[in-house]
């Protein structure tokens, strides 16, 4: 079963904007030395929508056999249509993944009832070689799966967690309640990761842990250890550099804070662009603030 902290690490990309595989190979040997359970490779923060097939494949490649063997590694594999979604899924599968990480389809949105999300879900996890974790993230994708649709997603064999960035507290439990123990039900941002716990959430999948992957496992050990009043004090002073880093900013802001750590952000890929001066010096003053730097 999935457990823990995972982090979607940034594709680091240099001012050509191509894949800066020495930057990556920084950050692997670092996050390898962390406490993290493992890393998602293209997620959201991994920009996948902006690297074609060949990219992925690359640079999964390169994460398998540069990254420790401790820990695990999950491949978002998100294509609009089920028969490209399996595809790449298998070929990540045979790459080493160790699960992959699914979106909805979503340019069609108004297509996507939830009987043909079932259907989408259920075929992919019919096919796909190794396990299987729903992404919801109805910010970025405009669908919310609910918690009744990823309640009959759970009872297939080879699905066997979802990463929930909805926000929605209420749903995450409903999602807690209506399925197995051993069905992973991850958090999909660090600020509600200890309410999430509180609730039944395995682990989650933090973009914070990018830059303070320490931290985000500490809130984990501390619940787990019943000392809630630390375990507070620690989700309240996450709350303002992972708003920095997520909603204020995004992934310009992101690579920016591994760059001031030690680690290699690199550029984002246009559209995105780097952050501005006076944004930059916001970033810098929050990890000031927390203790980052």
């Amino acid at each position: 079963m999935f457990k823990g902290i995972y982090t979607p690490v940034v594709t680091p990309f240099d001012e050509n904007e191509e894949i800066d595989y020495g930057k990556m190979k920084l950050n692997l040997d670092k996050w390898g030395k962390t406490d993290l359970d493992g890393i998602v490779v293209l997620g959201s923060n991994g920009e996948f929508v902006y690297l074609t097939e060949d990219e992925k494949l690359e640079l999964v490649k390169f994460t398998i056999e540069n990254f420790t063997k401790e820990k695990k590694i999950i491949v978002g594999t998100t294509c609009e249509s089920t028969r490209g979604t399996i595809s790449l899924s298998n070929k990540m599968a045979d790459l080493g993944a160790d699960a992959v990480l699914i979106l909805p389809p979503n340019y069609f949105k108004g297509g996507m009832k939830e009987e043909v999300l079932y259907k989408h879900y259920t075929n992919v996890a019919d096919e796909v070689k190794v396990p299987v974790m729903i992404y919801n993230m109805p910010g970025n994708t405009g669908i919310n799966l609910s918690s009744g649709l990823v309640a009959r997603l759970s009872k297939h064999p080879n699905i066997v967690g979802i990463k929930d960035t909805s926000g929605n507290i209420v749903q995450l439990s409903e999602i807690v309640r209506d399925t197995d123990d051993d069905f992973a039900v991850f958090a999909g941002n660090a600020g509600y990761l200890l309410p999430a716990l509180a609730v039944g959430a395995r682990g989650a999948t933090l973009a914070l842990a990018n830059i303070l992957p320490d931290e985000c496992c500490k809130l984990v050990s501390l619940f787990r250890e019943g000392k809630m009043d630390e375990a507070r004090e620690l989700q309240k002073r996450l709350l303002e550099p992972n708003f920095t880093v997520t909603g204020r900013f995004g992934v310009p802001a992101l690579k920016y804070a591994l760059d001031l750590l030690g680690y290699g952000g690199g550029y984002p890929r246009r559209p995105l662009l780097p952050l501005s001066e006076d944004n930059k010096k916001v970033v810098e003053e929050v990890l000031k603030t927390y203790g980052a730097l």
